[in-house]
């Protein structure tokens, strides 16, 4: 009777212990992944860091002697703006300006109160205008106007963020058009194309 019992108690044991063991035999099996995501992702980290994120934007044509600032998503999905009306903001999630690819840098026009704003006359650029970035490591990287575009607030914008031509783009990005109250800001976007002199 005592062995019976025991070797109830010894199987129900058994049936509980082996969905934890093969939990953690998958956890380890996915280590490796997750341990080359993360190297992956510090080695993407430390080539930015490397080339030196911007820090400064110049524009001799319109007078533009600005900060320019790291940013993100908004919530909302949208690339985030700067902070305040005079300095400009990098699009981290995408290319050092140099970087092959579309490097994006955003700035406000058309403050409220009329007050200043870093893009207030980037509407004035023309093709061969040339752009200075400035980065952390005070190197500073040209680029020359190729052409400007407004984009309705329908209009698909994903080649303002995506360039497969294996060359080094910067884009500038600004309001334009109507204001709209709810939103606080312009309907359109008035975009600077831009490439990186050779």
């Amino acid at each position: 009777m005592k062995s019976e019992i025991l070797l109830k108690w010894l199987l129900l044991l058994l049936f509980l212990t082996i969905p934890i063991i093969v939990f953690f035999l998958i956890i380890s099996a996915y280590n490796p992944l997750i341990s080359a995501s993360s190297l992956i992702q510090d080695e993407v980290f430390e080539k930015k860091v490397e080339l030196g994120y911007p820090v400064q934007i110049m524009i001799p044509k319109i007078n533009v002697d600005a900060v320019v600032e790291s940013v993100g998503f908004t919530s909302k999905g949208e690339m985030d703006a700067a902070d305040g009306p005079l300095n400009a903001a990098w699009f981290n999630i995408g290319p050092i300006p140099g970087e092959i690819g579309n490097s994006v840098i955003d700035g406000h026009s058309g403050w409220k109160d009329g007050t200043p704003a870093v893009f207030d006359d980037l509407y004035k650029l023309a093709e061969g205008d040339k752009i200075y970035i400035k980065n952390q490591n005070g190197e500073i990287v040209t680029f020359v106007v190729r052409s400007l575009r407004i984009y309705g607030k329908n209009e698909n914008t994903l080649s303002i963020f995506n360039s497969n031509d294996g060359l080094a783009h910067l884009n500038l990005i600004t309001c334009a058009g109507k204001w709209n109250k709810n939103k606080k800001s312009s309907y359109d976007r008035l975009v600077v194309f831009s490439d990186k002199e050779i």
